[in-house]
């Protein structure tokens, strides 16, 4: 029997409006992934962003087909891995069930700041229900995105996670409020959650945490945490790498997932089953492997040499002129030459610090690929990562 995903799903289900059968995990998903899509493109064909359905946004679209590029098109699921790849792909397909043609984005707002370093939007979906949705976009292909993610391991509080708490705050207080987002969404959709005025509790249904990396500090000690956590909805794909990063919840569950190594993040690759993700049980991956490996890649480095690893491969990227990874792939000889030159400028003793973590992290993903491909167990890595640093340190 071959697996169903988010698009079977909104075949099988499409025809059962929200009013009929309420919000599940698999429709907080899809509207995390919907969330991807540049939604604050159309300010300048209609005015504003907020105000539209799903569906007349899709009609803006296309009537404007000419300054947007056409989004009616079936995506090469074998390139297109990246959810703002795939996420005006099921945007369409959404749009033509009942069940999400009517979903209202009733506020919308996007921040984008180099100098802050934050990449953040978010938007809440009226389900016409009377229930909505606050969903939280993930990271971009902007460098700022990017480094903005990488921040997280230094610093208690990011600038999207700031703003992501006082988004939720500003909503319209005594309604019923789904908190949903993935990747770095869903970090700020718990986040948020957990940092929220302590009168708009009650007005939160559920929190859906899809593969979001965890935080600097333990969260889940938190009075708020555990007087709360039977809101909180945590998912992983089956080999997660994101979602394993830093201090992250225990109580998380695992979902079967037909990618493989960065497709595992894209929720269009997870299994789905009726109204539910398909999920498993006793997952070695999430409970050995992940923790074992990035966890120490981590461990190994002070607050003040992840945030120097930082700031310095990050200014040296920015020596290409590119705004996103997209352009920077665009010219990768020229860009590979520019980032070399810039590196061999450096002093001996910073060169020795991106080296010292360049290791690290390449024998994390050594031992994590090993075992993922069978030919190491849990607890087996210690060889593994003696043998992997002599090669590396031989090269």
């Amino acid at each position: 029997m071959v697996p169903m995903n988010m698009l079977d799903y909104l075949e099988w289900r499409g025809d059962l409006s929200f009013g009929s059968d309420p919000l599940n995990e698999v429709d907080a998903l899809i509207l995390s992934l919907i969330s991807y899509y540049k939604f604050e493109q159309f300010s300048t064909i209609a005015g504003r962003v907020a105000g539209y359905t799903l569906a007349e946004y899709v009609r803006l679209h296309d009537d404007n087909s000419s300054v947007f590029g056409d989004i009616n098109r079936e995506i090469d699921i074998e390139s297109d891995i990246f959810p703002s790849k795939t996420a005006p792909f099921v945007l369409c397909k959404a749009v033509k069930t009942k069940r999400f043609a009517g979903v209202r984005v009733v506020n919308f707002r996007n921040v984008f700041d180099e100098d802050r370093v934050v990449q953040f939007a978010a938007m809440t979906f009226d389900l016409g229900n009377g229930d909505s949705v606050v969903a939280y976009r993930g990271t971009d292909s902007t460098i700022v995105g990017w480094k903005e993610d990488c921040m997280l391991s230094y610093l208690p509080e990011i600038p999207g996670q700031t703003e992501a708490v006082g988004y939720f705050n500003e909503t319209e207080p005594g309604k019923r409020y789904y908190i949903v987002g993935h990747s770095k969404g869903g970090n700020e959709a718990l986040y948020a959650y957990l940092k929220m005025n302590e009168d708009r509790l009650n007005d939160v249904v559920a929190v859906y945490n899809f593969d979001g990396p965890g935080f600097l500090e333990n969260n889940q000690d938190t009075p708020r945490y555990q007087k709360t956590k039977d809101k909180i909805r945590t998912f992983v794909p089956s080999h997660s790498i994101v979602g394993m990063l830093l201090e992250h919840e225990k109580d998380y569950v695992a979902v079967k997932s037909q990618g493989y190594g960065i497709k595992q993040h894209n929720p269009l690759f997870w299994e789905v089953k009726g109204a539910g993700l398909v999920t498993e049980l006793n997952n070695e991956w999430v409970r050995e492997v992940a923790d074992l490996t990035f966890a120490d890649f981590l461990k190994e480095m002070s607050l003040e040499d992840r945030k120097f690893v930082t700031e310095t491969v990050f200014a040296i990227v920015n020596n290409c002129g590119v705004k996103s990874f997209s352009e920077l792939y665009k010219n990768p000889i020229k860009n590979t030459r520019i980032i070399m030159a810039s590196y061999s400028k450096l002093p001996d003793e910073q060169k020795e610090k991106l080296v010292k973590a360049s290791k690290t992290l390449g024998l994390s993903w050594a031992s994590s690929y090993r075992y993922g491909i069978g030919e190491v167990k849990p607890g087996d890595n210690k060889p593994l990562l003696r043998t992997f640093f002599k090669f590396w340190k031989g090269v």
